[in-house]
């Protein structure tokens, strides 16, 4: 198919083997290189094409942006105009600026600018993949989590933007392009997962600061000074959060705001509740005064990963008179609250962490447990252990059942008394979330994965990092020790499974076998067999020792983000973002080639399922999903034991190895102890 590209044809449609339209006579072949195949977008100053370079040899798809040029007049023929594009000043940011920036990894990079007859031209990259508002109607409303990812990859692009004087003046979701992964141009692993695209309309706010009526990008997600023809940083950074709101909402911008109590309301419009920090942080990004607003990227990120958020108050009159009549009871019970935490917290600097290459002493003792004696019948069915001020995205349990880590997603990990709920360590030393977290088998270290590639190990007794793992290229999403606690394994977003010598910190081998990223992993205790699941939905089973793969079958037609292998060895269990929850006999999956059936599909959840833990005895198996629901199943018949109620989003969950407790960590910004019947 080709596309006239003459904004005054009639009947632009035309086949593939055609050199002129058929309806205009206009030439298909723009700068007789260029075929046009379909338009992607369109508005009152420019059209953008999807076209086919037909000069390179590999016939490379580019995307041609298309202006009226600035020398025509825009009052020609436009009553008969098939589009009736505006003048638009082209030079606010010159075409070798646009070429230079394009060099950046997550920015479309600019191939040529020319001019045309009445239009001028810009041929910029084509990044297979989908915008954000194709995937919000597609795959429906952003959770959480989605949102977090989402903030981690496109500021550190706008902070270069603006450390370049450029401010791109129409971020909004058509242009944050997600990059597909299974096309055979995709990214490198190290790229950010979305790129900005579309930055033929930014402006250099230092050169032009009045900014052109065509350059008042998008109305929806405009700050409000664009209406005074000014732009700075802060702008972007507006358009950026209101961008969120809407992805979380799938509601207009429009009406995400009330002008008769001049705030905000988005909150109302929510399907899935999120946490205090994103909201203030938020909050503070859709400020309407751009003085009250984050002034650069980088001040967000820094919220992003520690430090309090303090957001400027935007509530109504009536709001107000309400939080003062509640203010006094309030600031009672965070004295209370305050007084409570226990002073002996430590925290480990993340600008200067101890550099130590080996084991502390191994005279240390751990640290002191607050022990209370049993009372069963005055213990509560469940305990909430800890209130955070960051969603918790992972959790683990020592081998002791005594302590547990709570991984955030503002990049510190808490170390807490299991009985008591008293912050042991606050570890603070990783860049971005922290998402995957393991306890060696003798309850000494400590490993976690995070959103800044890198493993970190820590001495889970005295609070220290010990050990810092660098090799990965993109998010660190599953880690697991070996059952002899010498080796851990970790998966990443780079679409690689690797393999670390706890005792040197050396990389000892990479396990290569899947085409998109890999979620998650699990050894099993035989010491030899390692399990990684896909976001292909693939399931790989590994000699780990000999790096041979035994096994690669499709076990979900989605995402696999959690495993979990039974103690005995036997069973393996794989959780799919498909809602369903596969076990799996491992011994037949190592032996028998031709067995791709699983032994049970359980099937209850009504959202994605996000982790998975078997019970010590290996007769139960606990599954959290994205909307907080936890399940308990029984291995032996695959019937479900009963749904444990009580957080709101995305939880992950790990049995204690020496009770019948279950620990459930929650995007909710809690930590909860579940006590279940024997």
């Amino acid at each position: 198919m080709s596309y006239c590209i003459n904004p005054n044809c009639k009947h632009p449609q035309n086949s593939a083997h055609h050199s002129f339209c058929q309806s205009c006579g206009y030439s298909l072949r723009l700068k007789d290189r260029y075929r046009i195949i379909k338009v992607l977008g369109q508005s009152i100053t420019s059209r953008t094409f999807l076209a086919v370079d037909e000069d390179q040899p590999s016939k490379s798809r580019c995307v041609i942006k298309q202006f009226r040029h600035r020398d025509q007049s825009p009052s020609s023929p436009a009553e008969g105009d098939a589009v009736n594009l505006r003048l638009v000043p082209l030079n606010s940011v010159p075409a070798s600026e646009l070429e230079r920036l394009g060099r950046h990894e997550a920015i479309p990079e600019l191939w040529a600018s020319f001019a045309q007859e009445n239009y001028h031209y810009y041929v910029h990259e084509y990044i297979p993949g989908r915008n954000l508002g194709c995937e919000l109607d597609q795959d429906g409303i952003f959770r959480e989590g989605q949102i977090w990812q989402l903030l981690n990859d496109v500021l550190p692009t706008l902070e270069f933007l603006h450390e370049n004087n450029i401010v791109h003046a129409d971020i909004k979701p058509e242009n944050l392009i997600r990059r597909s992964p299974s096309s055979e141009d995709s990214h490198a692993a190290d790229e950010p997962e979305i790129a900005v695209v579309d930055l033929a309309s930014a402006i250099d706010p230092e050169n032009a600061l009045i900014v052109d009526e065509n350059h008042q990008g998008s109305a929806e997600y405009s700050a409000p000074e664009h209406l005074h023809s000014q732009a700075s940083p802060s702008s972007d950074l507006y358009s950026l959060g209101v961008t969120c709101l809407h992805l979380m909402t799938q509601v207009p911008a429009f009406d995400l705001y009330d002008v008769k109590s001049d705030t905000w309301v988005w909150r109302d419009y929510l399907k899935y509740p999120v946490s205090r920090r994103l909201g203030r942080i938020l909050d503070k990004m859709v400020q309407r005064h751009p003085a009250k607003r984050y002034q650069s990227a980088t001040e967000v990120m820094r919220d992003l990963k520690t430090g309090a958020v303090v957001a400027f108050n935007t509530l109504s009159t009536q709001q107000k008179l309400m939080l003062t009549a509640w203010g006094g009871a309030v600031v009672a019970i965070a004295s209370l609250i305050l007084s409570s935490i226990p002073s002996n917290v430590s925290r480990v600097s993340s600008q200067s962490p101890e550099p130590v290459y080996r084991l502390p002493d191994t005279r240390a003792y751990p640290p002191q447990i607050k022990r209370i004696p049993p009372q069963l019948k005055n213990t509560p069915a469940v305990r909430t252990l800890m209130r955070s001020f960051s969603p918790v995205w992972a959790i683990a349990v020592s081998p002791n059942g005594q302590l547990v880590a709570s991984g955030n997603t503002d990049g510190t990990i808490q170390v807490l008394d299991i009985q008591t709920g008293d912050v042991l360590y606050t570890l603070s030393g990783h860049s971005g979330p922290v998402g995957a977290l393991a306890i060696s088998p003798n309850g000494r270290l400590l490993v976690s994965g995070s959103g800044d590639n890198s493993l970190k190990v820590w001495d889970l007794w005295s609070g220290k990092l010990i050990k810092m793992l660098y090799g990965h290229k993109a998010w660190v999403y599953g880690v697991a020790f070996s059952p002899d606690g010498e080796t851990v394994a970790s998966v990443s977003r780079d679409q690689s499974l690797r393999l670390w010598d706890v005792e040197t910190s050396e990389e000892i081998g990479q396990l290569n076998g899947y085409a998109q990223d890999v979620q998650s992993v699990a050894f099993s205790p035989d010491r030899q067999t390692l399990v990684s699941g896909g976001s292909d939905g693939s399931i790989e089973v590994w000699n780990w020792r000999t790096g041979r793969l035994l096994r690669s079958i499709k076990g979900h037609p989605n995402a696999i983000w959690s495993v979990a292998i039974s103690p005995d060895g036997r069973t393996l269990a794989t959780g799919s973002w498909d809602r369903s929850i596969k076990l799996w006999d491992l011994n037949r999956l190592q032996s028998e080639y031709f067995s791709s059936l699983p032994e049970r599909t359980l099937i209850g959840h009504g959202d994605k399922v996000q982790s998975l833990s078997f019970s010590r005895d290996g007769q139960t198996l606990a599954s959290g999903d994205f909307a907080g629901t936890v399940k308990l199943w029984q291995i032996e018949t695959g019937g479900l034991m009963g749904t444990l109620k009580g957080h709101k989003s995305w939880v992950d969950v790990e049995f204690s190895p020496v009770d019948n407790s279950l620990v459930s960590g929650s995007f909710d910004d809690t930590v909860k102890v579940w006590r279940l019947s024997p």
